[in-house]
This record gives structure tokens, C-alpha cells and sequence, in this order.
């Protein structure tokens, strides 16, 4: 009895201390407050989920030379918006531009200051090599394994292609994201120049010389050579025993270019050069190329698919001397050769010394670019194939919209011979620079094709030491 009175008397006191506080409030009152109350606690939930997500916020900064005038930027950067967007308040991404000659040096001194950002292009892009990944990363460990992510996203590692996750693999760990998307690459021509009688890959590369006579090839001896590497990387490859060369050094780099078929190939690289050369090839970066093309001073132009944006009305700012972008063709090489290779690394990795927060992001950001809405995006503005991948009707619609997309994707047929790019396969600075610095005497004439192999080779045991 003592407790349940001091209990009453206990909660008498707690509703007397209350009653000053409701004593003024009429039944009307008490439903005008409880309105009021409804508004308030709506924006208070309003302001205190975004104060929530704001403090919740997980921020990755990504050096990347997919910026700037880069012509993957295009493409990349909307990505990376779209991204943010659709992850507003929980991820984000700051892009931090690095022009792509210095991109390998920036990350290779983050590397030995242990402060390297949460994704990083994988060797063969930005002018990082296999062999200072292998070595520096690989060797110690410090590359984040993938493998639970794969499982976490099944939905996303069925779409890798199986010989780039297979080379992706190092000591049993998932290393590198795999590649998603192939892109054969070929060349592009102007038809106000130059109409083969039939398609490029059609033609034999006799034929091709023949139809081509006296016209030119925007071809480059600057940075890394880009469209004549491409050149010669099928020529090689259309010579007997060429294609299984390259093939097979893509793992561990090709360093003796005396062999026959790489010879062969520097055979021809060598008239095409000293022929068809655009005028501006001697010192030319790929801008300046790239320039010979779109102002008619150039018929052809190796590149990929991811150049067919340029040839839209939008960029036409870009042309020149009555160029017309309409006028252009796609086609891969004489000989049925497409440039591609299946059995290597994808776009990016992600290193072990990133924190737990930027996993998370750099992780969410692989997904994104993964998922079948941002792939297909990727494929009708850079062109190339998704092999895994089952196409929505949308998607093949759109396709066809796009001529030179439509006419890349046509000229692949099942007795292509896909052939690896020198890039794929040269050590660094040989793809980087040595190539291109040995050109011009290649052009003038003061190496023979055999010097020049020679002394490419010369140049490569070096590297090794």
C-alpha cells in the first residue's frame, strides 16, 4: 500500500508540473498545434535528412587524363556526373585532370609516397606499363582483390569477358576490373577523297595500296605514335605467323622485333610512310593527325570508334578546308584484320592502401559503369561490343542511327583475324617513346627496315636492365 501511494503521489506531481503547459489549450488549440506540429516535423525531417546525408557522404578524387581536350572525356565525365546524380548525397566523385603524358609519372610518384587514389587506369593506358605494375603493385601486394566484389555483384561479373578475368587473375587474386567491352579498331576514310571499290577489310592489302595510289594517311611520330603503331600492328598481323606473335606477347611484351613477320610488317609501314604520309607526319601528336584528317589533307585515318563523335555536327567546329563529316566511312584493315585483344586488363584497379570509404566508392563507381543502361551508353557513343551482354530492342534501334557505328559493327564478320595492338604488347618505352623517336629515319631512309628492328630491339634490352 505504501508504494502504490507513493507511486500516485509521484505521478501527481508529474501531471501537476504539466498542467501549466496544456492549461490554455482549448480542443481547437490542440488541433491548430498539432498542424503546426505536422508542418514543423516535416521540414525538420527534410532538414535532418540532408544534414544526415551530407554527413554520410563518402568522397573519392580521381586523377584521370580522360579530361580536358582528351577525347575519351567526351563520354567519361558526363559519366562520372551521372554517377554523383544518381548517387547525390551518398557517393561522389571529383575529377582531377592530368594531362595524359604525365598521368604514368603522377601515379608512379603517388605509389612510392603511398598515397595513391582509390582507382587507377591499368597498365597499357596512360602510359602505365606491365611491367612497372608487375613489379611495383603486383610484387607487393598492393592491389585491392576483387574476388568478394565479383560475388557481391553477380550481375556485373557475368558480363566480364572470360580471357581478361582469367588475366586479370595474379596468384589467385582478382587484381584489375576486367574488360566489359571489345572495340575492334580500324580506320576511318573520306569519301570525298577516297572510295574503295569495295569495304576496307574486304581488300587485300595490294589491293588497298592500289586503290589508294597517291593519297594520304594521317600518320604521327609524336608521343606514341598512335595511328602508325596501329598501322603496323596490322600489317604485322597479316603477315604468315604475325598474328600468333602478337598474340602471344601480350602477357609478357614482345622484345625482339627481328622476327620475321614484325620485319615484313616495317616493309610496308616504311613505303606507306614514305608515300602516303600526310604532310604534317614528322613531329605530329595525335591532335595534329587528327587535324590532317578533318581539313581534307589527310583520306585516312587508323583510329578507333571512340573518334566517331568527332564527325558529328556538334564538333564541326573542328573542321576545316570543306570537310564534311558526313563524308565519312569506317572500316577495319586490309585483310580482314580487326585490332583487339580480349586477354587483357580492363579499365581500372583499385589499390589496397585506399581507405574503406573510398573502396566503397570506387567499387559503386565499377558497378555504375557496368550496369546495362551506362554500357549500352558507352557503345553508341564510342562504338565496339559488349559480347556478354543481351542488347535491349532500344539499343539496336539506336544503332542503326549511327552510320559509322553501324558500319564498324557490320565489318567484324566470323572470319575476322583479331590482332592485338602495339601498345598490347611493347614495353612502355618502347610504345611510349622510342618507337616514335625512330620513325622519321625510318621515313628519310637512314634505317632500313632491318636497322630499324634492330636498333628497336636494341632499345628494348635496355629497357630490361
Amino acid at each position: 500500500m505504501k508504494k502504490r501511494k507513493i507511486l500516485s503521489l509521484a505521478l501527481a506531481l508529474v501531471l501537476g508540473l504539466s498542467l501549466p503547459g496544456c492549461a490554455n489549450n482549448t480542443p481547437k488549440a490542440e488541433s491548430e498545434k498539432g498542424s503546426a506540429a505536422a508542418g514543423e516535423t516535416e521540414a525538420e525531417k527534410e532538414g535532418a535528412e540532408k544534414k544526415e546525408t551530407s554527413e554520410g557522404l563518402k568522397e573519392m578524387k580521381l586523377p584521370t587524363f580522360l579530361a580536358g581536350e582528351n577525347v575519351g572525356a567526351k563520354f567519361f565525365l558526363p559519366q562520372v556526373e551521372r554517377f554523383n546524380k544518381k548517387y547525390e548525397g551518398k557517393y561522389k566523385i571529383t575529377v582531377e585532370e592530368v594531362v595524359q603524358d604525365s598521368y604514368a609519372e603522377k601515379i608512379k610518384q603517388l605509389a612510392t609516397q603511398k598515397k595513391l587514389p582509390a582507382l587507377v587506369h591499368s597498365p597499357g593506358s596512360g602510359g602505365i606499363d606491365a611491367q612497372w605494375f608487375k613489379q611495383v603493385i603486383l610484387d607487393n601486394d598492393l592491389a585491392y582483390d576483387l574476388t568478394d566484389f565479383a560475388k557481391e555483384t553477380p550481375e556485373l561479373s557475368e558480363l566480364w569477358l572470360p580471357e581478361s578475368k582469367e588475366y586479370c587473375t595474379y596468384n589467385g587474386k582478382l587484381v584489375v576490373s576486367p574488360m566489359l567491352v571489345i572495340r575492334p579498331i580500324g580506320m576511318f576514310y573520306n569519301e570525298d577523297l577516297y572510295k574503295p571499290e569495295k569495304s576496307l577489310g574486304e581488300l587485300s592489302y595490294e589491293e588497298f595500296v592500289s586503290s589508294l595510289g597517291d593519297k594520304k594517311i594521317a600518320f604521327m611520330t609524336s608521343e606514341n605514335a598512335w595511328t602508325s603503331a596501329l598501322m603496323l600492328s596490322a600489317l604485322v598481323g597479316n603477315e604468315e605467323g604475325g598474328a600468333k606473335l602478337l598474340q602471344d606477347s601480350v602477357k609478357d611484351k614482345l622484345w625482339d622485333y627481328t622476327e620475321e613477320p614484325f620485319v615484313k610488317g616495317v616493309e610496308k609501314l616504311q613505303t606507306l610512310l614514305q608515300k602516303n604520309a600526310s604532310a604534317n607526319t614528322l613531329g605530329a601528336a595525335y591532335a595534329d593527325a587528327a587535324n590532317a584528317f578533318m581539313s581534307n589533307k589527310a583520306a585516312v585515318i587508323p583510329n578507333g570508334s571512340w573518334m566517331v563523335s568527332e564527325f558529328n555536327e556538334e564538333s564541326k567546329d573542328k573542321w576545316s578546308n570543306d570537310f564534311k563529316g558526313s563524308s565519312v566511312h569506317a572500316g577495319i584493315y586490309p585483310g580482314n584484320i580487326a585490332l583487339a585483344n580480349s586477354a587483357g586488363y580492363g579499365d581500372f584497379w583499385i589499390p589496397a592502401t585506399a581507405s574503406d570509404e573510398e573502396k566503397e566508392v570506387a567499387k559503386a563507381f565499377l558497378a555504375f559503369r557496368g550496369s546495362q543502361e551506362e554500357l549500352e551508353a558507352y557503345l553508341l557513343a564510342e562504338g565496339g561490343t559488349a559480347p556478354r551482354l543481351k542488347y535491349s530492342e532500344d539499343f539496336l534501334n539506336k544503332l542503326k542511327e549511327s552510320q559509322l557505328l553501324y558500319e564498324y559493327n557490320q565489318s567484324v564478320n566470323d572470319d575476322t583475324k583479331y590482332v592485338p595492338i602495339l601498345g598490347d604488347v611493347f614495353p612502355a618505352s618502347i610504345g611510349d617513346q622510342e618507337f616514335g623517336k625512330l620513325l622519321p629515319k625510318l621515313i628519310d631512309g637512314s634505317l632500313s627496315p632491318e636497322e630499324f628492328c634492330k636498333e628497336l630491339t636494341k632499345k628494348a634490352e635496355e629497357a630490361k636492365q
